[in-house]
């Protein structure tokens, strides 16, 4: 199953990937200039993705022990942003991955910034 928060994808996987950093950061994805930022609340493991690029868009893989919530927020007053409607997560193993875009006048492929 799929998710997506703006340029952000949530996907739910069966697999996992070993050697993962584990994070105690919330904030997935910062958006680029307006302080907003892509939020995981709940009782979650977060990992940072070491070899996350524009090549491998996958950012972080998550395990939600309970249930939990993708929230679009303020990042400075941790407000929402009404931008993005707050997405709930069941229990489970899930990545995230970053939208991306080719250039193909550039001919490179970058990661959307929100």
């Amino acid at each position: 199953m799929q998710w997506r928060q703006g340029d952000v994808l949530i996907e739910r996987i069966d697999d996992w990937v070993s050697d993962l950093k584990p994070t105690a950061e919330r904030l997935l994805v910062r958006g680029e200039g307006r302080f907003h930022g892509h939020f995981i609340e709940g009782e979650v493991e977060v990992y940072e993705n070491p070899t996350f690029e524009a090549e491998n868009p996958i950012s972080h893989y998550l395990k939600l022990l309970g249930p939990a919530e993708l929230r679009h927020l303020h990042t400075e007053s941790l407000q929402e942003t009404g931008e993005h409607d707050t997405l709930k997560l069941a229990p489970g193993r899930y990545r995230v991955v970053r939208q991306r875009e080719y250039n193909p006048y550039a001919k490179v492929i970058s990661i959307i910034k929100d």
